[in-house]
């Protein structure tokens, strides 16, 4: 009787362990939140950088969302900006997804969302030397989803960026 009581004890105690080590690593997946960063390029485009523990080994899945408005404005070649009608906004929702290795339980990602191009092909056109370029683009809505583990971390507030002043 005690050899089955200890045996029956024992396998309990091993079967918890295994269970206890296994939700371990699905369930304690989090963002460190003093890692997760987002930055905007020269040309306007959103990264958003992070380290994520708590996971066991494997890949993990994530995807990147936003809303985004991009104002375009025709510019002289001294660099102002005219008082004309051939301004253009573009707005959208990209989105980036990739998948990244977890070492050592944690995995250090970055994916980078692509702001709208102004359309070459409709208006605005610019005319006498003038070129369409980037004046201020504004960023909102930020999520960053672990989509294998189901953990999100929504970025507060918008991210902005103007590249020149309007004249």
């Amino acid at each position: 009787m005690r050899r089955v009581t200890f045996s029956f004890l024992t396998l309990f105690v091993v079967g918890y362990l295994i269970a206890g080590t296994a939700a371990a690593q699905s369930g304690g997946a989090h963002f460190q939140k003093s890692s997760v960063k987002a930055s905007i390029s020269n040309g306007g485009d959103l990264t958003v950088s992070w380290v994520e523990a708590g996971l066991g080994n494997g890949n993990v899945d994530y995807t990147l969302t936003a809303d985004v408005t991009a104002d375009y404005y025709c510019t002289s070649k001294s660099g102002g900006t005219p008082n004309a009608a051939n301004k253009f906004t573009s707005s959208g929702s990209p989105e980036a997804n990739g998948s990244f290795e977890s070492k050592n339980g944690k995995v250090s990602g970055r994916l980078t969302l692509s702001v709208p191009a102004a359309p070459s092909s409709e208006p605005p056109t610019c005319g006498r030397g003038q070129t369409l370029a980037l004046q201020q683009v504004t960023w909102s809505n930020v999520l960053l989803t672990d989509v294998t583990n189901v953990v999100s971390y929504m970025f507060p507030g918008t991210f902005g960026r103007t590249f020149y002043a309007i004249d």
